[in-house]
């Protein structure tokens, strides 16, 4: 691991690997301090084998970013974009998803004649017709619904990626997509209290370690809870039922271990609630790591070590549910 600040400057230096000034402008422009912090970095990522730098008259003239530099950067930003795509909703994740395509099939390509052209070109078809479909399942109630529907029989390419580009940011029609719709409420009327105080989330795996003892200790103290195996009846969508529930909860214990890692159903209820978390930015998220370390936690998901957790081996479930009764006393008093 190296700092944050070396971080920055292994970014700068390969963002400006061909401009031969940069350095040299840099340093003649930088105060004492900033000198200090400059020369400190790149000593940092010279020890971690990331740069090799040589020097003349007190500046950096040849910077050589190694093999490990680039594999850093390459990590990081799969890492962020792996972090982004968990708090992004289903709608957001295909309208990036085909922003992204349409950036690669740029014009002279798709303008060209040969093999590559036409395989270009019908990318680009595929590409139109899955913008219909996400038209069709999105975007009916937009204000541009009439001039992308347009555009679509016209088959017109770069004035949809245009279309797109505004629609993804307008924020608006965004949160609205995403059940986040922003209502004023009239002073004599009274606010909507949520269906469920906390919901639950967890792995199956963990039920008969813990799971089914928080609840049996939540429910003592007359909290509504959504919990799975108690709020899913015969005959229900369950996919349909959890998805609403993680719209319905005033809070959300999320409890993070091992058998939670790389589960499909407990990334997408937690995808869920960082993306009312970040939108509303209110407290929701109440992590508890179970039998993993706060190390594992930051390297799996770093934008939830972010949030103050609590570790399960270190209370009993009597314990985390006065814990969580005080948050939500706290909460029904700020309402």
């Amino acid at each position: 691991m190296i700092s944050k600040e070396a971080e920055n400057l292994l970014f700068e230096i390969i963002e400006h690997e061909s401009d031969g000034n940069h350095w040299a402008e840099r340093f003649e422009a930088a105060d004492h301090r900033e000198d200090t912090i400059l020369r400190g970095c790149f000593k940092e990522l010279k020890d971690n084998q990331l740069v090799d730098t040589k020097w003349a008259d007190n500046i950096p003239y040849i910077i050589t970013v190694l093999k490990d530099g680039y594999l850093y950067q390459q990590h990081k930003e799969e890492q962020e974009r792996a972090e982004r795509e968990l708090t992004m909703s289903e709608f957001e994740k295909k309208l990036a998803d085909l922003l992204e395509r349409a950036n690669s099939l740029s014009k002279p390509n798709r303008m060209k004649t040969d093999s590559q052209g036409k395989e270009q070109n019908l990318q680009a078809n595929i590409w139109m017709d899955d913008v219909q479909t996400f038209y069709s399942t999105y975007l009916q109630s937009h204000p541009l619904s009439s001039r992308i529907d347009t555009l679509l029989f016209q088959r017109k390419f770069d004035e949809l990626v245009a279309a797109l580009t505004s629609i993804s940011k307008d924020e608006a029609f965004i949160d609205k997509m995403n059940g986040v719709e922003k209502v004023e409420v009239p002073k004599y009327q009274a606010k909507t209290l949520p269906e469920y105080d906390v919901f639950i989330s967890h792995a199956n795996k963990d039920k008969e370690d813990l799971i089914e003892e928080l609840y049996q200790s939540l429910q003592k103290l007359g909290i509504s809870i959504f919990y799975d195996k108690e709020s899913l009846e015969w005959g229900d969508n369950w996919k349909e039922q959890i998805l609403n529930g993680t719209k319905k909860a005033e809070f959300a214990i999320i409890v993070i271990s091992e058998n939670f890692f790389d589960r499909e159903w407990t990334e997408r209820e937690l995808s869920e609630f960082l993306n009312r978390q970040n939108r509303n930015g209110q407290k929701l998220i109440l992590p508890i790591v179970h039998n993993i370390t706060m190390q594992q936690l930051q390297e799996k998901y770093p934008n939830v070590a972010d949030i103050q957790a609590i570790d399960s081996s270190k209370y009993n479930c009597d314990q985390i549910a006065l814990l969580f009764a005080k948050q939500l006393i706290k909460r029904l008093k700020a309402n």
